[in-house]
């Protein structure tokens, strides 16, 4: 190692990086050689002599195995082709890693992997991560010189598909791996992104679609997600000019479909060495004894079931078995047992399900759990037992190590993985487990249904542990030793869970889904594809706010308001099965007796007007621009949709004990739930404090004098008639919090921020009332911390997208904002490889996209109602406000409802047909990506009702465009809808949303860039 350190550090020309050696990388990186079969892998897909990544469909490897570093390999094979860009070659290697479960996780070993990898090769001065490091720049640059500043590597994880969760969407170019499930990854394959606007539907199609690599993990139930992504395989061709990007679907799995043929294999001898690390991983013994709980049927089997689990937990723990974890196969079960364990005293107990938020799994994680993570259980000492109780969500992508182990009966598929769990790092100990089995599973009854989850493999697996019990009555489930059972059964696909097909997906299908804006009725359901025709649907995602009354005309109004300026965050939101969300909202019982395996929860249908009990209103919130008053606030389940975005009042009397799991910190009071300022900041990177007496009476007790100074100033808010005199009593307020809050207190870091950012104007613009007793101070400027995770960019509609300035608060220069956007998506096209007719193509869109809004009652807005200005056009302005109000205020100026500014971008690019290109393919290419440049005319425009006949004109390179009256594209003869198609026959269906996503990126990128600098630029 000590020369292959002298000798990299030698190298200084980035060129040379398809020079290094895979050991010499993950060497670097973790401090341990790779195994045998992670170098093969590697040495496959990078090293061939054409340049092409050749992955396999799938890779078969047992748990333990080390198939997290697929990661570490992707990310090498794509640095070693920086030097074909010196060539002038096309990059082949996927720059997107997407790394997918078929269930909600807790731990997130792939995540955590690819930031730690990501971070070393960022923070990377020297040697083989920097050579690596550097490469990665070049690709994410799109040039060989002047990509010192751009990150090598992005790690994200996608928890839940919330409204602006989406910082991985960031930049064609950039290299990132992103762990999620098959709900999220699918939804946006499909343009059905669950809990998203429909705007940007083709834009997280595009960027799975193309440059991909998508990694299917541990798949118990995930068949017809991989038959889904092999049909999209074979459609990505389907075009007259495809686009030819990578995109290469692969399962790995123990247990990979017959019908794969390309099957990757380790075959070295290291798993059979007991003096290999893999080897002693592969060859640890697991015994585990059987026992059936008699009394677990009826009305009382999960009680009983809980209670025996907890006992076998406990008989476990002693001096040397210390760590032990508790598997169940339904979510109300590990309530029960956690209930049960936790009246024991000297020992810890957590519980891990999938209903909690992403913020309180953090907390878990980053409190209870950095013990029990496998690179420390060598040398770990716990003062007390701890007792893990997890559902599903622990099977896969938890690099968690164990001394013991209870669970309940399951498919044996689903066994092995929870086994790899049990002596992980195959540590020299006595490792002992126990499995339980429902008296009504142990002997079903004719008649009795199979288990949702696992079917008739359930008890098939059961018998066949019986059979094969040795002389003490146990099974060894020690990877080798189960291997060498499990071979030789002709009858293993009877034990492992049960597989469906997805439907043949057909051209037709595609094509309703390509239609994104309108949205065509009836649409195939995606749900279908990605989890074959069983009744389970998608969740709902559900976050509770307190600063929300749902029970007047005026709260609901003041309600939309408050969520128009802080939205719904991922962080904050809780995935509940659509079932339990609507028996919950009716006021029926709601105990939740489902898996945390991806759709398996059934819809319950419509529910009748007898059941509706509750009567208690709740948001379904579709974004700013898509939240309606009528419909989207309700108290009817049948309302709710799968995928839909639910906000909840704190003070809903359902509560909130039955839809989730918190940690206690979280629900020391009801108004605790609300952690919206604190999902908005991560989100987001940008702070945000709402003022309202439920949520001030909540912070700590330490700033009892700040909270009778807020108390004080909202009860005199309609008295204050002077804006500057609530804006100087919000500065003192400011400066109080960021000095007096607990340093470890979100709070101190939100109230700093704030205070640093604004000061008397900017303090007055900034504040927000909202009703009758709630302040909201919305900061713009980003936080440098958190800003390379946030998701920054704003697509909502036409006049709130347009309501930012620089950071020094100067309006943004129409003429600046186009040419910056036309430099960001030429270096896209040119760094993704495509022809010069195409790069020109883009560039032109680029130009010509924001024309629009030169329409004077548009730059009226942006100068804060001037009708009669001199100057420049501006593109942006922080005048303009960015709540639900300003609907309003573009109706005070003549501005259409609903008006859309690239619909005239179009009719004054057609105005001057010597700016567009001169070949129709591409004249409609430009006409296209103006028109469809925030999500619409995919293939229909919007109806905008303008009656005033307003001339706009617009001078570009001495070529007048102009256009008087409204644009008239709503109409079926304007050729819109004509050109949409014909440019999918000629690019394909993702091929199309591709270049889309190439100008709608480079403007959101330009957007973020005026907005986080004090100058054009």
């Amino acid at each position: 190692m000590d020369c292959a350190g002298q000798w990299i550090t030698e190298v200084t020309d980035v060129t040379k990086a398809d020079s290094i050696d895979f050991v010499q990388f993950f060497q670097a990186l973790w401090g341990n050689p790779p195994f045998a079969w992670q170098q093969e892998l590697a040495d496959r897909v990078s090293g061939n002599a054409d340049g092409m990544s050749e992955w396999p469909e799938a890779i078969d490897l047992p748990t333990a195995s080390g198939k997290t570093a697929c990661v570490d390999i992707a990310v090498f094979a794509l640095a070693k082709q920086a030097s074909r860009m010196d060539r002038g070659e096309i990059i082949t290697a996927p720059r997107r890693i997407f790394f997918v479960v078929d269930r909600r996780v807790i731990v997130d070993q792939a995540f955590e992997r690819a930031r730690k990898i990501a971070q070393k090769l960022c923070e990377a001065e020297n040697g083989v991560l920097k050579n690596v490091a550097d490469s990665l720049r070049q690709i994410a640059f799109g040039a060989t010189s002047g990509y010192e500043d751009e990150i090598p590597l992005r790690a994200y994880a996608l928890r839940g598909g919330m409204f602006r969760s989406e910082a991985w969407a960031r930049d064609p170019l950039q290299p990132i791996v992103v762990a999620s499930t098959v709900d999220q990854v699918g939804s946006r394959l499909l343009f059905r992104a669950y809990g998203r606007g429909s705007g940007a539907w083709p834009v997280y199609a595009a960027l799975i679609a193309n440059d991909s690599l998508i990694l299917l993990d541990e798949a118990h139930c995930a068949q017809p997600f991989m038959q889904t992504l092999q049909a999209v395989h074979r459609y990505r061709q389907w075009a007259h000019t495809p686009l030819e990007r990578a995109f290469h679907p692969v399962v790995m799995s123990a247990t990979p479909p017959r019908e794969l043929s390309r099957v990757f294999r380790d075959g070295s001898d290291e798993i059979r060495n007991p003096n290999h690390r893999l080897g002693r991983r592969q060859l640890a013994h697991k015994p585990a004894v059987l026992k059936r709980v008699g009394r677990a049927k009826g009305k009382r089997v999960t009680v009983e079931l809980a209670k025996s689990l907890a006992g076998s937990a406990l008989d476990l723990v002693d001096d040397r078995l210390r760590a032990i974890v508790v598997f169940v196969n339904r979510v109300a079960t590990a309530r029960e047992t956690y209930e049960h364990l936790k009246k024991t005293e000297d020992i810890d107990v957590v519980k891990l399900t999938g209903r909690m938020r992403p913020l309180d799994k953090d907390y878990v994680v980053e409190n209870h759990l950095q013990e029990l993570q496998s690179n420390r259980s060598e040398e770990r000492e716990l003062e007390r037992p701890v007792i893990v109780v997890a559902t599903q969500t622990l099977e896969v992508g938890a690099d968690l190590d164990f001394d013991g182990l209870v669970t309940e009966c399951a498919s044996l598929d689903a066994l092995r993985q929870r086994f790899g769990r049990l002596n992980r790092m195959g540590r020299f100990i006595d490792s002992r487990a126990v499995i339980l089995i429902r008296e009504d599973q142990a002997q079903p009854k004719k008649g009795d249904e199979d288990d949702p989850v696992y079917g008739a493999a359930l008890t098939k697996t059961w018998d066949w542990l019986n059979e094969n019990k040795d002389e003490n009555d146990e099974v060894d489930f020690g990877i080798a030793y189960l291997d060498s059972k499990v071979s030789k059964e002709d009858c293993v696909e009877a034990l492992n869970a049960p597989s469906l097909d997805a439907p043949v997906m057909l051209p037709a299908h595609v094509d309703c889904w390509a239609q994104t804006a309108p949205e065509p009725r009836p649409s195939p359901d995606v749900a279908l594809f990605l989890h074959g025709p069983r009744e389970g649907v998608a969740d709902v995602q559900v976050c509770w706010r307190a600063d929300i009354d749902l029970t007047t005309p005026e709260g609901k109004e003041s309600a939309l308001e408050a969520l128009s300026l802080c939205p719904p965050s991922s962080g904050e939101s809780l995935p509940v099965p659509i079932g339990v969300f609507k028996r919950w909202l009716s006021g029926e019982k709601a105990d939740d007796d489902s898996s945390d395996v991806e759709g398996m929860e059934r819809d319950i249908g419509q529910v009748g007007e007898g059941a509706r009990g509750a009567k208690q209103n709740v948001v379904r919130w579709r974004g700013t621009r898509e939240t309606r008053l009528r419909d989207d606030i309700t108290a009817d389940p049948n309302h709710i949709r799968p995928g839909d975005v639910i906000v909840v009042p704190t003070n809903h009397p359902g509560g909130h004990e039955r839809l989730g799991d918190f940690p206690p910190k979280s629900v020391e009071s009801v108004d605790t739930l609300d952690i919206g300022d604190q999902a908005h900041m991560a989100a987001r990177a940008k702070p945000i404090l709402r003022l309202h007496r439920k949520l001030v009476d909540a912070w700590p007790e330490e700033l009892t004098s700040v909270k009778e100074e807020i108390g004080d100033l909202l009860k005199k808010i309609d008295q204050m008639s002077e804006q500057d005199e609530i804006s100087e009593a919000l500065g003192e307020i400011l400066d109080d919090l960021a000095e007096l809050s607990p340093k470890d207190c979100w709070l101190s870091e939100v109230a700093g921020e704030l205070a640093k950012e604004l000061n008397g104007t900017k303090l007055r613009r900034a504040c927000r009332i909202v009703g009758e007793n709630q302040i909201v101070i919305v900061g713009s400027r980003q936080i440098d911390r958190l800003i390379n995770g946030a998701d920054t960019f704003s697509d909502e509609d036409d006049l709130s997208a347009s309501g930012i300035s620089h950071k020094n608060g100067r309006p943004v220069r129409l003429e600046s904002h186009l040419r910056g956007v036309e430099t960001f998506v030429r270096r896209y096209a040119v760094g993704c490889g495509l022809p010069d007719e195409l790069i020109d193509a883009v560039a032109r869109a680029g130009l010509l996209h924001d024309v629009g809004k030169i329409d004077p009652r548009f730059q009226a807005l942006l100068r804060g109602g001037v009708r009669l200005w001199d100057g420049e056009p501006l593109a942006k302005s922080g005048q303009m406000s960015k709540s639900k109000t300003i609907v309003g205020v573009g109706a005070e100026e003549g501005y259409p409802r609903g008006g859309r500014h690239e619909l005239l971008s179009v009719r004054l690019a057609e105005s001057a047909q010597t700016l567009l290109p001169q070949n129709r393919e591409l004249r409609d290419l430009v006409l296209h990506m103006i028109a469809s440049h925030h999500g619409h005319c995919r293939p229909f425009a919007p109806v905008v009702r303008d009656a005033m006949c307003v001339n706009s004109r617009y001078g570009w390179d001495d070529e007048w465009m102009h256009w008087s009256g409204p644009t008239n594209l709503e109409r079926l003869d304007s050729g819109v809808a004509e050109r949409y198609w014909r440019l999918v026959r000629r690019y394909g269906w993702w091929g199309l949303a591709w270049l889309e996503a190439l100008l709608r990126l480079a403007d959101w990128r330009r957007s973020e860039l005026e907005e986080t600098n004090d100058e054009d630029s």
